[in-house]
């Protein structure tokens, strides 16, 4: 019943809103307060994303948040954000605190900024992940399963360290450097997706996680050219009546990313590798190179509404794309393996504040959904469509 009742909360407020709604400020805008509340539905014609949608409809996709900042001073600034994430099984439950730091400019000109933060720090890494989690930032209601996996969200969201970054305007553009160093956040999901179930010990960071975004603008802010690295070295703590107790993983992702964006159209691709090491005290140890790639177009029929289309694929090992020689050596599905999506989708903005939008899967393997809402790997088929439905409200 209360996931019927976020339906009708997120279609009302939309409805009320037919002129824009400004944030909240206070103290002569020094203060400021944005939120947003998003309900979606999900329906796929077998295996389970966000919830039960197999054969059926899943209301269990849901994101209310809610950040404020404050800048007592032209050189600080203090934001944070809470979210309660629905995502059917693979989320943690409750409030969710996606960041809270502190922003201090340390050095300010017409062309250069520098500056640094501390606390919970958005991870710089890849297009969207600094702004997935509002809808009206996304591409389309779910990024690209490649690149910006669900099924592990907070590790690839943020992390609680330091962040230090440049950015430096000239005549022939501008160029953007954002560094990370800090503990990885490390949820259910994200333990799941390298354990393949949800075991009773935890997951968490071995030592600090290091991150690194460099961006390139042109002048007329047309063309985005980015590459993005990281190092981050996880644990698991098992319980004592578990056979393994000691699990070490080491990830070392590469993106390269593009974009052109003109008046009415839109083309992005980014492209990943991330080798993956696994170190275990009684199996074997395991490493492999996981790709991951897509390629997005969208354009603007009119005003209020846009169509995007994408190809999205991603291999958990690049020289054994079909997965056959992983399903030998694991005994699964080799379609647990890979996953190979066409997606078509429409937005229509009702309002500068409500945005509805409908989008079209059709997927070819398994490899991005999680055992949490799949807990029979083997059961799961490897051709699927799913449709999503997606209301969207912002102030």
């Amino acid at each position: 019943m209360l996931r019927i009742y976020a339906i009708w909360i997120v279609l009302i407020l939309g409805a009320i809103c037919s002129a824009p709604l400004r944030a909240l400020e206070f103290d002569n805008g020094k203060v400021q307060i944005h939120g947003f509340a998003t309900q979606g539905i999900v329906s796929t014609t077998d295996n389970n994303f966000y919830g039960d949608s197999s054969n059926s409809i899943s209301f269990n996709f849901r994101e209310i948040g809610i950040n404020a900042s404050y800048r007592p001073r032209p050189d600080l600034q203090f934001s944070s954000q809470v979210i309660q994430l629905d995502a059917g099984n693979v989320n943690e439950k409750g409030l969710l605190l996606d960041y809270a730091l502190v922003d201090y400019t340390a050095y300010a000109s017409e062309t250069t900024q520098f500056g640094v933060r501390l606390g919970r720090v958005k991870n710089p890494f890849g297009l969207y992940t600094p702004t997935r989690d509002v809808a009206f930032t996304r591409p389309s209601i779910i990024l690209p399963q490649s690149i910006y996996f669900d099924k592990a969200r907070s590790l690839a969201l943020s992390s609680d360290g330091v962040g230090i970054y440049l950015n430096r305007e000239g005549s022939l553009g501008a160029i953007n450097i954002d560094m990370v160093v800090g503990n990885a956040n490390v949820d259910r999901g994200s333990e799941a997706t390298f354990l393949r179930k949800d075991e009773p010990g935890k997951m968490e960071s071995d030592k600090p996680s290091r991150l690194i975004r460099i961006m390139y603008i042109t002048p007329d802010d047309r063309l985005r050219l980015a590459f993005s690295a990281a190092n981050l070295d996880l644990k698991y703590n098992a319980r004592s009546h578990e056979a393994d107790p000691n699990l070490f993983e080491h990830l070392d992702p590469k993106i390269i990313s593009a974009q052109y964006s003109n008046e009415k159209w839109e083309l992005t691709a980014e492209y990943s590798q991330m080798k993956s090491s696994i170190t275990r005290n009684f199996a074997p140890n395991f490493s492999n190179v996981i790709e991951g790639y897509y390629v997005q177009g969208s354009y603007q029929l009119t005003p209020s509404l846009q169509a995007v289309a994408r190809y999205d694929a991603s291999f958990n090992n690049k020289s054994d794309r079909d997965g056959k020689k992983l399903s030998a050596a694991t005994g699964l599905p080799a379609h647990t393996f890979f996953a190979k999506d066409w997606m078509l989708g429409l937005r229509y903005d009702v309002t500068p504040t409500f945005m509805v939008r409908g989008e079209w899967h059709h997927i070819d393997g398994t490899g991005w959904l999680s055992t949490l809402d799949n807990t029979n790997p083997r059961a799961m088929e490897r051709k699927w469509d799913m449709l999503m439905l997606m209301g969207s409200w912002r102030f």
